[in-house]
């Protein structure tokens, strides 16, 4: 159980590292949902099998809730997407990153974003071990970029990127909607206006 003061300090750093919000839960309230895995598969992601920060190569849904049992608190950060959501479908014109990476300029401006937040997100993981918390760990939003090209699953090779590169909340069977709300947030979904990274730190 995180002690409230740290866990206010950490919303502090939050803020300071680029969040435009977060706002702690217990864990006990983060919901976790197979479906959530089943939308990696069914229309099939082309980062199944293929990322190495997605599944399956990564914690399940099953797996997921019972770590989540050994925690007491959590942090959940958004921080807003510099773009539209119809300026993001027209950089993406309905592919998702692996497939429109021949096109590295037109989704580029959107790439910067996430791995600003998947670098917040490690920013963040830092501090709480810093405090003590010697469990913390982050999840971040959407496949990972880090790379222009992941290693991928099949080469064996070790991620580039191993004390960055995280899994988002949803590759690990998390639902982010329910949980944001939970959290008293919201994630607008289709992300129409207000687009944003949501993510999660775990505190322990």
């Amino acid at each position: 159980m995180a002690d409230a003061h740290h866990l206010q300090r950490l919303i502090a750093a939050a803020g300071d590292l680029g969040a435009d919000r977060a706002a702690p839960l217990p864990a006990v309230a983060v919901v976790v949902d197979e479906r959530v895995n089943l939308k990696c598969r069914v229309p099939l992601c082309s980062a199944y099998g293929h990322n190495l920060m997605c599944p399956p190569a990564v914690m399940t849904a099953v797996e997921t809730r019972e770590v989540l049992a050994r925690y007491g608190d959590v942090l959940v950060v958004q921080q807003d997407i510099p773009l539209t959501q119809d300026r993001v479908d027209a950089q993406l014109a309905g592919r998702t990153y692996a497939q429109a990476r021949s096109d590295a300029e037109r989704v580029e401006g959107l790439r910067r974003s996430q791995n600003r937040f998947a670098r917040l997100m490690t920013d963040l993981e830092r501090a709480a071990f810093k405090m003590g918390y010697r469990y913390a760990a982050a999840f971040s939003g959407g496949e990972c970029v880090l790379c222009e090209e992941c290693v991928g699953q099949a080469s064996g090779e070790p991620c580039r990127h191993p004390f960055e590169a995280r899994p988002s909340m949803e590759a690990v069977g998390i639902d982010v909607v329910a949980t944001a709300v939970a959290a008293g947030l919201s994630v607008e979904l289709p992300a129409e206006d207000h687009p944003a990274w949501t993510g999660l730190l775990l505190i322990d």
